[in-house]
């Protein structure tokens, strides 16, 4: 083989155990412009096995999206934000009707 078809060939971005896992993150990076895959082995869809590596999803990309496949899977700050975790705690509403004025009715 010549480094030209050898460059050509997808490599490892991540191994997941979820096969639903795994469509969502081949999903994102698609929605990012990325060519990705899963490469898994029959018996791990067909029987469901995690056992042993048997359940491994492997996300695969073409060697010149990488960097960029990786920087898209990490979370943002918007990620966060939609999670809850965007630092300060959400204010809770307690079901009472906030006081205001002088208090005489």
């Amino acid at each position: 083989m010549n480094s030209d078809s050898e460059a050509s060939l997808p490599v490892l971005l991540t191994t997941v155990f979820d096969p639903l896992e795994a469509e969502i993150i081949v999903a994102k990076l698609r929605s990012a412009g990325i060519e990705a895959m899963v490469r898994h082995e029959a018996l791990s869809v067909v029987y469901g096995l995690t056992v042993d590596g048997c359940g491994r999803q492997d996300i695969m990309v073409r060697p010149m999206d990488l960097e960029v496949a990786r920087a898209a899977l990490e979370p943002s700050a918007t990620d966060a934000e939609q999670a809850g975790y965007a630092g300060e705690p959400a204010a809770e509403d307690s079901g009472a009707p906030e006081q205001s004025g002088s208090g005489s009715r």
